[in-house]
């Protein structure tokens, strides 16, 4: 489906961040220079991810019973809602899969050139469909049956691992105590995604992967047969069905459906009287697998913004984007509001300007399409950005029992949003309050540490405790 963004970025002023530039510039010949290891970079205080994972809007399926409720109650909200919706239906040949009975390597050669001009031909007869927006897809689409004792696996992705080094998004199989992209130790991070990938495998003999949820590429006799061509005749395939899978993917904080696939992967075995070049090889036998597949996805309409939560300068020159996905974009505007006009007003174009006035302001981007109004917004912050933190002690020494209070020392110093964070790696040496408040508890060494609320910069303190 179409996009629009709505608009362009005016100019960056490059001098305002040139000295930053330079920095950057100046600490990656430095670590070049003195050949620092890449998990020494950690030590250097920055900035840290303060995560905090949503929670989805549906209990999360826990087995395959409850995974086909969900499917199907995202499908319903598909047929109520009426996103934009196609269905595929596909055919391939697994090459590697295919031999003969007389264990002829050219003949074998043969029948993969052969088996592109069948996929060809079963994919030829196959009809796509679709529904434009605000039509039903109940023509092509309807809650799957499928019975429970019928389900052989069941799982369920939406974690995956963020690595602080490299920021490699890492799937959750191939989590170990190294980052598989830098080969750095301890820096992976789980996160949780937006969606859910669901897979149902079926059994393959089971009355489920008989019915009608799945495909079956039923004229694959004759186009096999009419696709000999003066080489061979074919008689009737003989099929079994190997593995039957259900893949659904859904968001799973708007139980919005993105895509559902129904694929039969099934063993074929046609008997073949060859003829011409390949005549005196008598009749034979020619096994494959193949995959049938049908493919259901959904486009939903909506508005997005680039940004949810920023800050801004008194009199500088910010713009927000926003993302109409419907049917032609183009011909759609977003009307864009403020809550707070004293602070923070907004033109048609999503330019924002300040007001002489620190504060906060929630704009909301929003339009109307099929009678439906969808909306996004930002919480911006007028004001003077954190740009770095730092705390009074970097090193403690404390017995149990006793209390210290650290305090952070924002940069610059007329930030105007001082909100933070505060945290410990170990309780059970040193506790620490929303204010700061250290509270040593037992013998050993820890680090506590405090993260700004705008930026994410982070100082941290080491504290020992003796008893």
């Amino acid at each position: 489906m179409k996009r629009k963004e709505v608009p362009s970025l005016k100019k960056i002023n490059w001098k305002k961040y040139i000295y930053k530039i330079v920095i950057v510039v100046l600490i990656v010949f430095f670590v070049g220079g003195v050949g620092m290891g890449a998990a020494n970079i950690l030590s250097i205080e920055g900035t840290y991810e303060l995560y905090t994972p949503e929670n989805p809007l549906s209990p999360i399926p826990e087995n395959g019973e409850q995974a086909v409720a969900y499917i199907n109650s995202a499908i319903s909200k598909a047929l109520e809602t009426k996103p934009f919706a196609s269905m595929n239906e596909s055919f391939s040949i697994d090459n590697d899969s295919i031999k003969n009975s007389a264990e002829n390597e050219q003949l074998n050669a043969a029948v993969v050139l052969a088996a592109d001009s069948i996929e060809g031909a079963v994919e030829d007869s196959f009809e796509a469909k679709e529904a434009k927006y605000g039509e039903s897809a109940s023509a092509f689409l309807d809650p799957v049956s499928i019975s429970s004792a019928d389900i052989e696996d069941f799982s369920i992705i939406y974690k995956y691992f963020k690595c602080s080094m490299c920021e490699s998004h890492i799937d959750a199989e191939d989590y170990g105590e190294e980052c598989p992209e830098c080969g750095n130790k301890g820096t992976l991070n789980e996160r949780f995604g937006d969606e859910y990938e669901i897979v149902l495998k079926i059994k393959p003999d089971s009355a489920t992967a008989a019915g009608s949820i799945f495909p079956a590429a039923g004229s694959i006799d004759k186009i096999i047969s009419g696709a000999g061509e003066g080489y061979y005749t074919a008689g009737n395939a003989e099929k079994t069905p190997l593995e039957c899978l259900v893949y659904a993917r859904i968001n799973r904080l708007t139980d919005e459906i993105k895509e559902i696939k129904f694929e039969k992967k099934s063993g074929f075995n046609v008997p073949v009287a060859l003829q011409g070049a390949y005549a005196d090889i008598g009749n034979v036998n020619i096994s494959a697998e193949a995959t049938d597949r049908y493919s259901y996805s959904f486009t939903w309409a909506g508005i997005s913004l680039d940004k949810h939560e920023t800050t801004v300068e008194l009199g500088s020159s910010e713009v927000l984007k926003a993302t109409l996905i419907c049917d032609n974009p183009i011909d759609y505007t977003a009307k864009w509001s403020s809550d707070n006009e004293d602070v923070l007003t907004v033109d048609e174009e999503g330019y924002l300007k300040t007001h002489k006035k620190f504060g906060d302001a929630n704009i909301t981007a929003e339009y109307e399409f099929n009678g439906v109004t969808y909306k996004d917004t930002c919480l911006v912050h007028v004001g003077v950005p954190v740009e770095g933190v730092d705390l009074n002690k970097g090193k403690l020494e404390m017995k149990a029992g006793e209390t210290f209070s650290l305090v952070a020392e924002f940069d610059p110093k007329d930030s105007t949003n001082t909100k933070c964070y505060w945290f410990t790696n170990d309780e059970s040496v040193a506790k620490i309050d929303e204010n700061g408040v250290i509270t040593a508890v037992g013998a050993g060494t820890t680090k506590v540490f405090v993260v700004t609320d705008f930026g994410n910069f982070y100082s941290s303190c080491e504290v020992e405790v003796t008893n």
